[in-house]
C-alpha cells in the first residue's frame, strides 16, 4: 500500500512536467512556428517519457535546426548529434549539424557530415548545395561548382544555387 501512495504522488508532482500539449506538439513539427515556439515545442517531448526514440529523434532535430537558425550553433550541433545517436540514418540531421559547423568555420566537419547526408540520400539537393558553399568558404572552386551543378540538377528552381555559380563566375 504504502508504494501505491509513493507511486501516486511521484505520479502527482512529475506527471505534468512530462506532458506535452498539444500545442507544443504542434509547435514542434509546424513550418510556422517561432524558432522560440519550436524550441519549446520539442523540448517537451524530448523530455516526455512517453515519446518514442524515433519521435525524440525528429524532436532534437527540428529543435536543433532552431537552434541552429537562432545562431545557438553549439546548441545545434549538440542537437543534431543526439538526433543521429537515435536515428543515425537521418540525411536531414546531418545536413543541419553540418550547416551549424560551417556556420562555426568547421568546414572539414560541415563536409564530411554532408558527405554522410548525400551517402544517405544521393537525392538531396541542399546537402550538395550546402556542401559547395563549404567548399567554397575553403576556396575549393572545382568541387564547389561540381556541387552547385548537382544541387541544381537535382531542383532547377533553387535561386541560392544559381546566386553561388554566377559568384564563381559561372553561368547556371
Amino acid at each position: 500500500m504504502r508504494g501505491i501512495l509513493i507511486g501516486l504522488a511521484l505520479a502527482l508532482v512529475f506527471g505534468p512536467a512530462w506532458a506535452q500539449t498539444q500545442q507544443q506538439r504542434d509547435w514542434c513539427y509546424s513550418d510556422t512556428a517561432t524558432d522560440d515556439q519550436t524550441i519549446d515545442g520539442c523540448t517537451a517531448l524530448i523530455q516526455s517519457p512517453q515519446e518514442s526514440p524515433a519521435t525524440k529523434a525528429e524532436a532534437y532535430d527540428n529543435r536543433g535546426y532552431a537552434y541552429k537558425h537562432k545562431g545557438l550553433y553549439d546548441q545545434a550541433i549538440a542537437d543534431e548529434t543526439q538526433s543521429l545517436a537515435l536515428n543515425p540514418n537521418s540525411a536531414i540531421a546531418y545536413n543541419t549539424r553540418g550547416l551549424a559547423y560551417s556556420h562555426k568555420g568547421l568546414y572539414d566537419l560541415a563536409i564530411a557530415d554532408y558527405n554522410r547526408s548525400i551517402a544517405l540520400k544521393p537525392d538531396y539537393a541542399h546537402a550538395y548545395y550546402s556542401r559547395a558553399t563549404a567548399f567554397e568558404m575553403k576556396g575549393l572552386r572545382d568541387p564547389a561548382i561540381a556541387d552547385y551543378r548537382a544541387s541544381l540538377k537535382i531542383n532547377p528552381s533553387l535561386q541560392d544555387v544559381k546566386d553561388g555559380l554566377t559568384r564563381l563566375g559561372v553561368t547556371p
